[in-house]
């Protein structure tokens, strides 16, 4: 069974994240302060996968316990993203930012 969940640097959290949690969470994040302006996402099934991402568009990844970081082109490519991640497409992710694990 997977589980999933979405958290804001402010304090909002929620479980069982879907694609339209990470669009309200991007445009929450586009307008927030400095602060506050992240969010990240996580799925776990055997290992915890997380990604961070804060209003600048870098992005901060965790899979099976190896960290990378990667600053995306645009907003659109933030949502691929998170919907390869919520898709457990890790590997796919992984390829496209170049973690080695």
């Amino acid at each position: 069974m997977t589980e999933s969940y979405i958290q804001y640097l402010a304090g909002y959290q929620k479980d069982n994240v879907d694609l339209n949690d990470i669009k309200k969470a991007i445009a929450d994040v586009q307008e927030v302060d400095e602060e506050h302006g992240a969010f990240w996402v996580s799925v776990i099934t055997d290992d915890e996968n997380v990604i961070e991402v804060n209003k600048e568009k870098k992005l901060s990844f965790i899979f099976q316990g190896a960290e990378s970081r990667y600053h995306a082109k645009d907003w659109n490519e933030v949502v691929e993203l998170f919907t390869l991640l919520i898709n457990e497409e890790f590997e796919v992710i992984k390829k496209k930012i170049t973690i080695t694990v």
